[in-house]
């Protein structure tokens, strides 16, 4: 039976290889991007999840609590040995302090030092640390992490700084200042979690380190790097933390922050995704991708099942055929089934052959490793397999039982119609569905588009034009830097400062304003900077004067914003008034007009410009227009011989805003490559649809043209059965979209409104895909002779 079955099904389909490829292509299409989407939602899952005492390991964060919870990542330096102290429930507590960048420099066989810039790799950790997380030593004792300057390698980055070579009692320097010696070699950490750090140094190290003096004892500052993790002894957990924090916070604080540092304890599996806490992805974009997938998937069944109900009637002579020899409704059900599942088993193949074709660029879009190999192939076969049996009945089922109930007798005489496949109102509805899904698509990437576009065309308040930044590793040099640096044609303007005007990096701490008795219940952001600084990024005064130039705190420029969270009418009120910021007192001599430090998601902040030469860490270059690479290289020869011993890399401040909204262009990406394939498979189903309507009005059209109907007549007929429907599918779709697009917006401080002209574009787009799909075949059975239309009345 089963060889039968597949005979006459490999038959059926080679008779009809438009219909046969046509089904493949869509089914296949979805299915590439079907998988695609399972292995970055299970990627991301996973995350953290292979710590075998995950479930009892918790990191504390902090809320800073003034007129706004600001959530911080971080936590006071002392955390974990206050912990120990204090709580008998908790097994271990640990602390981990990450560095964003790193100079690593090691010596090579020829003498010299081959220099490293290490982003996100470098972290002082104390040794329990690894026995809370998951982290394999396969070489050497965590116990000599105890051990000031010592330090745990991966082997990745083993054999990058050593080769082949044993690098046990080898040493590396950190920051030109440290030298650490290697004492043991990690297993390479995973790609699914949030904790990357390749370079383990020991924890007792940084009480010796230039400007880390005090730092373990000080519970008055926090580093959004420095993470404390606690391991709960069995039957107790996170409520039982959380409810012993206050009284814990009212002992350990610091005086200028008795009311302002509150901590929590969050389960470290499913920290990935929290927005405020986490380093990952929230679940609701993992949804929203997981929703995509499905649209796909009902676009291409939908696509499926109109190609096989118009199919239906070229069919119908062969279901009589079978029925009066012999075969029941039963065995012709199954056989279009089987045919189904060939046409799902190829779409599968070619489906995976796609996926792995675009893992590639969807790892290169995303910044993952994904792989269709090793432990992650089995679960992925599972969900092919799952995918398959689904997609069979899914798209078969509805098809295979409308062709099986032909009457024998009608379908004989050629006397089968539409009544007799089930009319012509579930198509209306399965087409209506891909125009719905098509127009929510279309909306989400023209509203996201036109949001990337208001970011990339705002007024951030700066000029970054041609400006790039450097780093300065020692401030001995800078002075030097800056005056050579100047000193080269092309070159506008330099600037000292600690970060440009917008940047991911911020100091925050508290303010007091005049005689004010208390402090300000918000935090101002502290922004170290030379008297070029608001010259060099087009930095506006308002009021005021700018900056005296000094090397230390003795005046400060504040911002618009920082004038109304005082409650003060105009800039000029601020003006010779003392303020105290981070225990520093000095006058406001002016007021810059408001500009962005941070991404348009966050509001502006209350900011205060200050000249600290001990605070400086990048050095500002405004370029001339013309070409910049002689300028560029002239710059890097300046920086290189003020600090050879130094990693040298530039950055224009147009990349720096452009990583801002990576986010936001990622998800355009997406949107807009699904958008385009599940209108691509819906025009597809509009061609199985064009195909059913033509069949069915075939002589419906032959008798209008005998008495006279036009060819644009003609075309009307097709054409508003399409608009009735566009039209119903663009009331379904856009309050949908609108709310789902309006709810993604919301998490931005400053973004645009969507506009009529957003879903008129959807509407319009529509149509348009619409005519061009059908165009063909409407015009076809327009200009078709009626004759042949009506021969065999």
């Amino acid at each position: 039976m089963l060889q039968n079955y597949l005979i006459i099904a490999l038959r059926n389909l080679r008779n009809h290889r438009i219909y046969t490829s046509i089904n493949v292509l869509g089914l296949g299409l979805s299915v590439a991007c079907t998988v695609l989407i399972f292995l970055l939602v299970r990627h991301h899952l996973s995350y953290d999840t292979y710590h075998p005492k995950g479930e009892r390991t918790a990191r504390l964060v902090t809320d800073i609590h003034l007129q706004t919870v600001t959530p911080l990542t971080g936590v006071p330096a002392p955390m974990a040995k206050a912990m120990r102290a204090e709580f008998s429930f908790i097994e271990k507590a640990v602390m981990r302090a990450g560095r964003s960048e790193v100079l690593i420099t090691v010596p090579n066989a020829s003498g010299a030092t081959d220099k490293y810039k290490e982003k996100d790799k470098f972290a002082f950790v104390e040794p329990e640390l690894l026995d809370i997380l998951d982290i394999q030593v396969l070489r050497g004792d965590t116990g000599a992490l105890r051990e000031p300057k010592t330090a745990m390698l991966t082997e990745k980055m083993a054999r990058k700084y050593f080769g082949d070579s044993d690098p046990i009692g080898k040493t590396f320097r950190f920051e030109n200042e440290t030298d650490f010696r290697v004492v043991g070699i990690l297993r390479d950490i995973p790609d699914n979690t949030d904790y990357r750090d390749e370079i383990l140094a020991s924890w007792e190290t940084q009480k010796n380190l230039p400007g880390y003096e005090g730092f373990q004892d000080n519970w008055g500052g926090i580093n959004s790097d420095t993470y404390c993790f606690v391991l709960f002894r069995e039957g107790h957990g996170i409520a039982e933390l959380d409810a012993a924090l206050p009284a814990f916070r009212k002992k350990y604080r610091h005086p200028d922050s008795e009311n302002l540092f509150f901590y929590r304890a969050m389960p470290m599996v499913g920290l990935h995704f929290s927005s405020d806490y986490g380093a990952g992805i929230e679940k609701r974009y993992l949804w929203a991708l997981g929703l995509i997938g499905l649209f796909l998937l009902i676009t291409a069944c939908v696509n499926f099942i109109n190609m096989a109900t118009a199919q239906a009637l070229n069919r119908a002579r062969e279901v009589g055929v079978r029925k009066s020899l012999g075969s029941t409704r039963r065995q012709l059900f199954w056989q279009f089934m089987f045919e189904t599942g060939l046409i799902v088993l190829g779409s599968v193949v070619i489906g995976m052959v796609m996926a792995r074709l675009c893992l590639p660029y969807l790892n290169e879009w995303t910044e993952q490793s994904l792989r269709m190999s090793g432990p992650g192939l089995l679960p992925l076969f599972g969900f092919l397999a799952v995918l398959g049996v689904v997609l069979v009945f899914l798209a078969g089922a509805y098809p295979g039982l409308v062709q099986s109930r032909f009457q024998p007798v009608v379908a004989l005489k050629g006397l089968a119609d539409t009544r007799q496949i089930g009319g012509f109102s579930i198509r209306r509805v399965l087409v209506t569905v891909q125009f719905a899904i098509s127009q929510m698509l279309i909306i989400g990437a023209a509203i996201v588009t036109a949001q990337i576009q208001f970011a990339q065309n705002a007024d951030w308040g700066f000029r970054p034009g041609a400006v790039i930044t450097l780093p300065v590793p020692e401030t001995a040099q800078m002075n030097t830097l800056e005056h050579q640096i100047s000193s080269i044609a092309g070159v506008k303007s330099v600037s000292l400062c600690f970060r440009p005007p917008a940047s991911g990096s911020n100091n925050q701490t508290g303010v007091k304003f005049d005689n004010r008795p208390e402090g300000e219940p918000w935090i101002v952001n502290k922004k170290p900077a030379d008297v070029h600084y608001l010259e060099t990024f087009g930095l506006q005064l308002v009021a005021g004067r700018n900056l005296q130039p000094g090397d230390t705190t003795r005046e400060y420029l504040v911002n618009e914003t920082f004038v109304k969270k005082l409650n003060l009418a105009s800039p000029n009120d601020v003006i010779n008034k003392m303020v105290d910021i981070d225990g520093v007192k000095a006058p406001i001599v002016g007021v810059v007009r408001d500009f962005h430090n941070w991404t348009l998601a966050e509001p502006i902040s209350a900011i205060a410009i200050s000249t600290n030469s001990k605070d400086y860490a990048t050095c500002a270059v405004e370029l001339n227009p013309g070409n910049p690479a002689p300028v560029l290289a002239q710059i890097k020869q300046v920086w290189e011989s003020n600090y050879p011993d130094h990693f040298y890399e530039h950055k224009f401040m147009d990349d720096q805003m452009a990583e801002f909204m990576k986010t936001e262009s990622l998800i355009l990406r997406l949107i807009r490559t699904f958008a385009g394939i599940a209108i691509f498979i819906g025009c597809l189903g509009l061609y199985g649809l064009a195909s059913f309507m033509v069949a069915r009005k075939r002589k419906e059209i032959g008798i209008r043209k005998t008495l006279g109907a036009s060819v644009p007549g003609v075309l009307w007929i097709f054409g508003k059965e399409y608009i009735r429907l566009i039209f119903i599918a663009f009331f379904v779709s856009a309050p949908v979209a609108w709310w789902a697009m309006n709810g993604w917006l919301e998490d931005y401080a400053y973004r645009i409104s969507p506009g009529v002209a957003v879903f008129g574009l959807s509407l319009l787009a529509t149509f348009a895909l619409a005519a061009l799909t059908v165009g063909y075949q409407s015009i076809r059975a327009a200009l078709a002779n009626p004759v042949k239309s009506l021969r065999s009345e």
